[in-house]
């Protein structure tokens, strides 16, 4: 598939059926994707699966490129609770992606929408975000970019950390930092 096709439901790529847009960012457009293949079964199941494509052709933003390519190195690394689980990813020469779990749960930024929240739920909050913090950290990754839209809750409650395009993985090249010198992200 060339970069310039433009992606619609139905369409394969590697396998896996866009089924539906769920979201379109600044960066990067998040599908719902089925795997035709099943490479993924659990327990005789398919787990919900997600689809990261970037905008390569509709911004003028040479990061989005670069953070892709971060999180593409950085998301296989990574294991746990507090991280979407990693399936697979596309080159750039073909279709670049990357498949993850789909967080059943809802994002902080979902919350706030309730506020005021108790005082007690926002002490539990800061609790499961500093926990998931640590698990990142443990694995050698720093966020770089936690806001309440990168912090989802699974419906157990744990929290879960998304988007790594601006993280930094301590064993790997720091491709932002190699490449650009302005600060990054939301309100840099």
């Amino acid at each position: 598939m060339s970069h310039a096709q433009q992606l619609q439901a139905g369409m394969l790529i590697d396998g896996y059926q866009l089924e539906q847009k769920m979201h379109t960012g600044g960066m990067a457009a998040l599908w719902r994707v089925t795997d035709t293949l099943g490479r993924h079964l659990q327990d005789g199941q398919a787990p919900p699966l997600m689809m990261k494509v970037p905008l390569l052709f509709t911004t003028e933003d040479p990061t989005a490129i670069v953070a892709f390519e971060v999180e593409q190195m950085i998301m296989p690394k990574l294991k746990g609770r507090h991280v979407p689980r990693f399936f697979s990813s596309g080159d750039f020469d073909t279709q670049p992606y990357i498949v993850m779990e789909q967080i059943a749960g809802v994002s902080l930024r979902a919350r706030f929408d309730e506020a005021p929240l108790p005082e007690t739920e926002v002490i539990d909050i800061g609790i499961r975000v500093a926990r998931a913090l640590q698990d990142l950290h443990k694995q050698h990754v720093i966020h770089l970019d936690i806001k309440p839209s990168n912090i989802m809750f699974r419906e157990t409650g744990e929290a879960v950390l998304i988007d790594y395009g601006l993280s930094h993985h301590t064993r790997l090249p720091d491709l932002l930092d190699e490449e650009f010198r302005l600060p990054l992200g939301t309100g840099p």
